[in-house]
């Protein structure tokens, strides 16, 4: 049986309650048989199959025929087998960091599944995240040859590399080990407000950046295993992440956001992450992220009390593309519940929301001019290799990525007016928007 597009509310209900921290139950009170291949394709996309594998476990009622129940065993113990050498890789870098005097702190998922969930089976991983003080960076990189890694070519950005910031810069590198490729990306800056590196252009908003990375280091826990990011930060490290670079609302996100919040609801620091997320100018996003979380899968966040304090920001009302960025996020959170979870989002321009993080018109100007006319490596690696040929191979796959990013844009009108699906048909690379859609972290 296949449900009717883009309405899976008794579906969409049962990721939910497997998402879920509490007690209450899931909503799928119908006699109409669950479409389980939907329910397949939209945990793995969501990044939810062993959680959802283990609480069916428990809900014996729920019991999926048996060819959908084996695909979660596999889903469930794959994942366990890649994450132990992923997190045994882990332990093996830091113990060869320590002997160089280099510190990090794991991120996302490195951090979540070790310190977050009870096993860390249950949260997919698909490299390892770190973050490194400034001052080490290449001295990280000597840690990562030594153990027999090579450095690969990050996504380039929109804007020229010798225009960015050194801090913001994503550092790659990877290795083949026991039959796995093993991907290592390292930061001296943990936020990533932006496609593109745009925010780069916005000289005082890469300054707060970087006073906000220090005080990363500043508020650290210490732990056995080296200095752990503080819930607080951690918190707005994961919104950020999904709704003001992705734009969208992953379940495993937002399971991310109740563990986070759940472990010391008591003691937890809103004051904090209200004025980081104004100051960082992400409070659109981040209250998105959090009233995602809370609707549902009952995180437990003050919605009301952050909605109040995130709409102060000391820069006075939102300007039109904040608004805009925030209502195509509301909406995006309000039709969680019956959206097509195997398909991408909404429609949100990332690109375009990444002017609601440059204040001023020269930093939007200069945002302007990339984004029209990017660097010949970012067209080079999403679009076409004729970029590299001199200034006509340039223009005409800047022109190829106009007429793309029209169509999508006509595309995205079309959906919103009502017309069907099947119309929609015309889909640009999603490059053109955004920075290609990456695995989950």
């Amino acid at each position: 049986m296949t449900a009717r597009p883009g309405r899976f509310p008794r579906e969409n209900a049962l990721l939910f309650a497997a998402c879920r921290l509490g007690p209450r139950a899931h909503e799928v009170a119908s006699t109409r048989p669950l479409d389980w291949d939907y329910v397949l394709r939209a945990a793995d996309r969501q990044g939810v199959a062993p959680l959802l594998h283990d609480w069916l476990r428990r809900h014996p009622d729920l019991a999926p025929p048996k060819s959908s129940a084996d695909r979660l065993y596999h889903a469930y113990w794959a994942n366990h087998f890649r994450n132990r050498a992923l997190l045994s890789e882990l332990a093996r870098l830091a113990n060869a960091a320590a002997g160089a005097g280099v510190t990090f702190m794991p991120l996302k998922g490195a951090i979540l599944a070790v310190d977050y969930y009870p096993v860390p089976a249950l949260r997919p991983m698909s490299d390892l995240d770190l973050l490194v003080r400034l001052e080490d960076l290449q001295a990280m990189g000597h840690v990562l040859s030594s153990l027999g890694y090579r450095a690969v070519d990050r996504p380039p950005s929109y804007v020229e590399d010798r225009r960015l910031e050194v801090a913001s810069r994503e550092h790659q590198w990877v290795m083949a080990r026991d039959g796995m490729s093993i991907l290592v990306e390292y930061r001296a800056e943990p936020m990533e407000p932006a496609v593109g590196q745009l925010t780069d252009l916005d000289r005082a908003f890469a300054t707060e950046l970087g006073r906000h990375a220090a005080a990363i280091w500043t508020r650290a826990r210490p732990s056995p295993a080296g200095p752990r990011m503080s819930p607080e930060d951690l918190l707005l490290h994961v919104a950020a992440h999904q709704a003001a670079r992705h734009a969208d609302f992953r379940l495993i996100w937002l399971h991310d956001v109740a563990r986070i919040v759940t472990r010391d609801t008591a003691h937890f620091d809103w004051d904090y992450v209200c004025a980081s997320a104004v100051r960082l100018r992400v409070a659109g996003p981040v209250r998105a992220a959090l009233e995602a979380a809370a609707r549902w899968i009952d995180a437990p966040v003050p919605v009301a009390e952050l909605e109040r304090r995130l709409n102060r920001t000391r820069h006075g009302p939102m300007r039109s593309v904040e608004r805009w960025e925030s209502r195509r996020l509301a909406e995006h959170v309000a039709g969680l519940g019956t959206a097509d979870l195997t398909a991408e989002g909404p429609f949100v321009w990332r690109l375009g929301a990444a002017f609601a993080r440059l204040h001023g018109w020269r930093p939007r100007l200069r945002g302007l001019r990339w984004a029209i006319f990017p660097s010949r490596e970012f067209l080079v690696v999403w679009h076409d290799r004729a970029a590299a040929a001199g200034g006509l191979g340039y223009a005409t796959t800047c022109a190829r990525r106009y007429v793309s990013a029209l169509s999508h844009a006509m595309v995205a009108v079309a959906h919103r007016l009502g017309f069907p699906d099947e119309r929609a048909t015309v889909r640009s690379r999603p490059e053109e928007h955004s920075e290609p859609s990456r695995h989950l972290k």
